[in-house]
């Protein structure tokens, strides 16, 4: 998404997350090596079902101010997908009593989505977003 989106600032910000999602699998990855167990690459089906509405939407709108509101809500959706996984993971650890060494990478990568959902809703309410609900709103 940071590639087509065509707002500057939600490009950006897409771009940065995907830097913080590099980071989130380090923390996975030293989090399975603290349990002594392989860490393996999964598909989810969930993530995967908004991928492939992203990429339906992109084929569907030709607008420029409109693509990137999908993009918005499609980034807001899956943020909100990252954070009640990281919950849940979090929340086990906590009932299991695993070490920090477990729980605070979990929780830090807990925060950043948490955070990359505030930064996308805020644009959600941003002037240039208005500008287009007003655009495509009659009076």
């Amino acid at each position: 998404m940071a590639i087509n989106a065509t707002n500057d600032r939600m490009s950006e910000g897409f771009a940065d997350h995907r830097d913080e999602t590099r980071t989130q699998v380090q923390r996975l990855e030293e989090v399975f090596a603290a349990l002594d167990r392989p860490a393996e690459r999964r598909e989810d089906p969930v993530i995967d079902a908004l991928e492939a509405e992203r990429a339906t939407l992109k084929d569907a709108i030709e607008d420029d101010d409109m693509l990137n509101m999908a993009y918005l809500t499609a980034g807001m959706m899956t943020e909100r997908v990252e954070m009640t996984a990281y919950e849940g993971l979090t929340s086990m650890a906590n009932q299991l009593e695993y070490s920090d060494e477990i729980r605070k990478p979990l929780e830090s990568n807990y925060d950043e989505e948490q955070s990359a959902y505030r930064e996308l809703s805020a644009m959600e309410s941003a002037a240039d977003m208005k500008s287009l609900w007003d655009r495509l709103t009659p009076s």
